[in-house]
């Protein structure tokens, strides 16, 4: 069986159909063509549109080369517009840290100012790497919060006590609790 991956058909037809092309259209440039008085005529006789007819042209001439006449890729160039490997690396840091995409989006905005990848290529980034989906750690390390000194975070917590705790008075108390969250030093008072 005849391996058709290397079969270069196509190719030789483009080729050989541009080169006949841009002979014909150089005499019509010329003022020399035995039928065609204008460029007009050329492309409605051949079928071609000018504007693709005269970027193979254009690419003919600059490069001199046939193989210029063939259909490129059209697009970027694969990896050309991926993003640099140090936003890689600052996304995967701020992920290990359990941060969702658009936490990380407003930490690099802070950090990078205008060079930031959207919402959306930061999951790209972490679907690619593999760390699309939370890890328990991942979990954990969002949920920690960590104070370095007193004073810095408490928790509150308000509970009313019923009327009947003490004997006639009807007046709503209600205890009120903080517990520092670096020192875990509890205080507790009863307000009215």
């Amino acid at each position: 069986m005849r391996i058709n991956t290397k079969d270069e058909t196509l190719k030789r037809n483009y080729i050989q159909k541009y080169q006949f092309l841009i002979a014909e259209y150089e005499q019509v440039k010329a003022k020399k063509h035995p039928s065609f008085k204008l460029a007009k005529e050329f492309y409605a006789h051949h079928g071609t549109c000018p504007q693709t007819f005269l970027k193979y042209y254009g690419r003919y001439k600059q490069n001199g080369e046939t193989e210029s006449l063939v259909p490129q890729k059209r697009g970027a160039r694969f990896k050309s517009r991926r993003t640099p490997e140090e936003i890689e690396e600052l996304i995967l840091k701020e992920r290990e840290k359990g941060c969702n995409k658009y936490e990380i989006h407003q930490i690099l905005c802070k950090i990078l100012g205008d060079k930031v990848p959207c919402p959306s290529t930061i999951y790209n980034i972490l679907k690619r790497k593999g760390k699309n989906r939370k890890t328990v750690q991942m979990k954990e390390e969002k949920r920690r919060i960590v104070k370095e000194k007193a004073g810095e975070l408490a928790h509150i917590d308000c509970y009313h006590v019923s009327k009947d705790t003490i004997e006639n008075d009807n007046k709503r108390y209600y205890i009120v609790s903080i517990v520092d969250s670096c020192t875990r030093i509890a205080w507790a008072e009863v307000t009215e």
